[in-house]
């Protein structure tokens, strides 16, 4: 045996379950791209969420809570930048009165703390530039730099003995015996293979295709992933008084997206998105269409006053591997060992979109639990 432990993807959930798992066991963690989180780690809003929208008992709401409890504490051990910013949930109309009504419950019985209705007088005092009618505030909402939570996790996984392999492409594994053989290619086309007791599927974007290559039906299982591309708008500097925290409009219906949000970044600039597109291919194409501009600017000008047409300009955006389909019904994440399925010390991470970056150190901590129990 080469390894304990293969994790197949560097984003910020690899690299938490590496940072665990290291601890006791040896890790080997295969990247695809030149270095960690490249892909959907580093092309978010950067929210620390506190679990306000996901259905009661799912792991998104679940995991999201226990993660806002415990993630300021780790960011401030590791001097990881943050801002406990907070957040208004902001209704334009009576029908998103009523929605904000149903979150508050929902987020109430999720275990939400702190959350709370807020006077639209006293919005106005705090926020001058926000139309609404009535509003939620949830002041343990903040924002991060992912980046640097994310180098934090690597240098510990590292310290911890874990081998990281960049430009390496998971190609397949097989079950041999007690162990899986993992076929690996290089960037310059060569192949080799290691052994391992255990296999993490992390690989985010890829979730799915790798599921297939370690021996899962992926349509029996009901694995199979969409993309859906989110863009952003950057406000111009001129303009970074608009809001001091995160705005978020009512959310669409199903949780397709949380809806085109006003979010602030560590520099103090403000950032409009994202919305929501589902694509028919798996191209990773992060261009931004100039012709989004109008589209994002009617959505931000329903509930920002003093945002002109001219104060966007494209910014970036992500990717997000969702379970759910357009227009169908919330999906949860996959947190699942493969043993029913006869790949015992398989663990399958499916579909880890928002709030995925707020509650990776708890994913991982799943999945430490699950391999501790085989």
């Amino acid at each position: 045996m080469d390894y304990e432990v293969v994790i197949i993807g560097a984003g910020i959930v690899g690299l938490g379950v590496a940072t665990n798992l290291s601890k006791n066991r040896s890790v080997l963690v295969l990247e695809r791209n030149s270095g960690f989180g490249q892909e959907t780690s580093s092309r978010n809003s950067e929210v620390i969420h506190s679990g306000i929208y996901y259905p009661a008992n799912s792991l998104k709401a679940k995991l999201c809570v226990q993660a806002n409890k415990n993630i300021y504490p780790f960011l401030e051990k590791h001097n990881v930048p943050h801002k406990r910013v907070g957040k208004f949930i902001v209704a334009v109309n009576d029908e998103d009165s009523i929605e904000l009504e149903r979150l508050l419950k929902n987020a109430k019985s999720n275990g939400v703390e702190n959350i709370q209705e807020f006077p639209v007088n006293k919005l106005k005092e705090t926020e001058p530039n926000i139309k609404c009618v009535a509003a939620l505030w949830s002041p343990d909402t903040g924002i991060v730099d992912s980046h640097s939570l994310m180098n934090v996790l690597y240098n510990i996984a590292k310290e911890n003995g874990a081998d990281f392999a960049f430009h390496h492409m998971f190609s397949k594994a097989e079950k041999k015996n007690d162990l899986y053989e993992i076929e690996i290619e290089t960037k310059d086309g060569d192949i080799f293979s290691v052994s391992s007791q255990f296999v993490i599927n992390a690989a985010g974007l890829d979730c799915d295709t790798v599921a297939s290559k370690c021996g899962i039906d992926i349509e029996k299982a009901n694995y199979k992933i969409n993309y859906a591309k989110g863009h952003y708008f950057r406000i111009k500097q001129g303009k970074s008084n608009l809001a001091h925290h995160l705005i978020y409009p009512t959310p669409q219906r199903k949780l397709a997206g949380l809806g085109i949000h006003l979010t602030i970044d560590m520099s103090g600039s403000l950032k409009l998105g994202p919305d929501v597109q589902f694509l028919n291919s798996r191209t990773l194409d992060y261009s931004v269409p100039d012709y989004l501009q109008e589209k994002f600017y009617l959505a931000g000008a329903s509930y920002i006053e003093g945002l002109e047409f001219d104060d966007l300009s494209p910014d970036q955006a992500g990717i997000r591997p969702k379970l759910q389909t357009e227009g169908g019904d919330f999906r949860d994440f996959i947190i699942h060992e493969e043993s029913s399925k006869g790949l015992a010390g398989l663990i399958n991470l499916i579909g880890i979109e928002s709030p995925g970056l707020t509650s990776s150190i708890e994913i991982a901590n799943e999945v430490e639990k699950i391999l501790n129990k085989i």
